[in-house]
């Protein structure tokens, strides 16, 4: 039993306690239970969605998703890097870009071929005001598709030597489809030939596809499978969408087409996608090493070579 001065001892002992140490210290005859609940710990935005918990981040909106990928350095990278590319055919001749409506064409003069002759003007390089635009938008959709389906959970942190190497392959793949076009190669033949390097491109560049021990993983390979599903409709997808743009804003032509989308001229050739279908491994490479910058993922997270998991609030399974 207690008694009047043990309680009033009791109180005078707690008094100069904080709130939570005052619960915690009162008698049991008082009838409340001790608190030992703490404030539950608080975490970013991005900490919150980088899969850390036990649901691996799959109560993360779409539109928290979104904002977490780097849509805004894709775009940029597209609006330079896509264009300078974008000259190799347009160098060649592969299509032909409008100067009433946006258009650059710069050209030279070289000798005639018999002495005598006049001067034979050739193009050096075209473009049009509106290609780094629409060349963002590819890179952010087609990059930000891949963060968002097709990247893997435990993929290794992206090196910068990855996207130069894919990069430089890239260039020699469309300078290779020019020089096939430039030399008037039949169409099918430039068809069987890009779709063989297309496929040894990815290949041997699709990270999922790096062999762990003696075996690709389930994992692994669903992600491939996404990885190319992503690259074939793309390599569909826009040429469609190039022809319906040509259609309606006339802003370039191909002046050799055999493919038409919409059942009559414009149309592109229809080895055209095997050129899209090159780009994703650069692209791909591309958006993981942003994405792990954005992340804070460095070399020495993996030791250059996975370990730390790539968030899976922006990857497939999420």
């Amino acid at each position: 039993m207690v008694t009047l001065p043990t309680l009033r001892a009791s109180r005078r002992e707690t008094a100069g306690l904080p709130s939570r140490d005052r619960d915690r210290g009162r008698l049991p005859s008082l009838g409340r239970r001790p608190s030992h609940r703490e404030a539950p710990p608080r975490c970013s935005t991005r900490a919150c969605s980088s899969g850390g918990g036990a649901d691996g981040g799959k109560g993360v909106g779409l539109a928290t998703r979104i904002r977490e990928l780097p849509l805004a350095p894709l775009a940029a990278f597209g609006a330079t890097v896509g264009t300078a590319l974008d000259l190799i055919h347009g160098r060649a001749g592969v299509l032909e870009y409008n100067t009433d409506a946006g258009g650059l064409v710069w050209t030279a003069l070289r000798d005639a071929p018999q002495i005598g002759d006049q001067p034979v003007s050739f193009v050096v390089a075209q473009t049009s005001v509106w290609v780094p635009v629409l060349l963002a938008a590819f890179y952010a959709v087609d990059g930000g598709l891949y963060l968002l389906l097709c990247r893997r959970r435990d993929e290794a942190v992206t090196k910068p030597s990855e996207v130069l190497v894919r990069l430089g392959v890239l260039g020699m793949l469309l300078q290779t489809s020019a020089i096939l076009y430039e030399n008037y190669v039949p169409y099918a033949k430039i068809r069987a030939v890009l779709g063989a390097l297309a496929l040894l491109n990815f290949v041997s560049f699709e990270k999922s596809l790096k062999r762990e021990g003696s075996r690709v993983g389930r994992t692994a390979a669903a992600a491939a499978i996404k990885s190319l599903g992503l690259s074939v409709f793309a390599g569909i997808a826009a040429p469609v969408i190039e022809t319906l743009l040509i259609d309606r804003l006339h802003l370039w032509s191909y002046p050799r087409p055999d493919a038409f989308p919409l059942g009559s001229p414009p149309g592109f050739p229809s080895w055209v996608p095997f050129c899209y279908f090159f780009y994703h491994p650069f692209l791909f490479a591309l958006a993981a090493w942003l994405q792990d910058l954005k992340d804070g993922r460095g070399d020495d997270d993996d030791n250059g070579g996975g370990g730390k998991r790539a968030p899976e609030a922006i990857s497939a399974g999420s």
